[in-house]
């Protein structure tokens, strides 16, 4: 076989580090819409699931604005629970019973 080189040539260590430039106001915008997060929140019987929660604070600790969507029929007083929670800048909700039998996991494939 071949002989393995016992010395290693030494190469200098280059940086392609950019320096730090202000980001101008389109990429600024940009940014805060990749720090979003959509909490699908599911509810039983009127209230929030716990894991709904835990998904809220899941997404906090991302950082960013958090926005939640719930579906179902009669789900207005849900929604109303769901704006109290902190930290959830917008609550989207659909009124339609036809997600009443849906998990949220079939709301994230449509």
């Amino acid at each position: 076989m071949f002989a393995a080189r016992s010395a290693i040539a030494a190469r200098p260590i280059t940086s392609c580090l950019r320096t730090q430039r202000p980001l101008c106001a389109q990429s600024q915008a940009a940014l805060r819409r990749l720090l979003s997060s959509l909490a699908v929140l599911e509810h039983h019987g009127g209230k929030l699931n716990n894991s709904s929660l835990v998904a809220i604070t899941a997404a906090q600790k991302l950082g960013g604005s958090i926005t939640a969507f719930i579906a179902g029929s009669n789900i207005k007083s849900v929604a109303e629970e769901a704006a109290k929670v902190k930290g959830l800048e917008k609550v989207i909700y659909v009124e339609n019973g036809t997600y009443d039998k849906v998990g949220s996991s079939t709301i994230m494939d449509m």
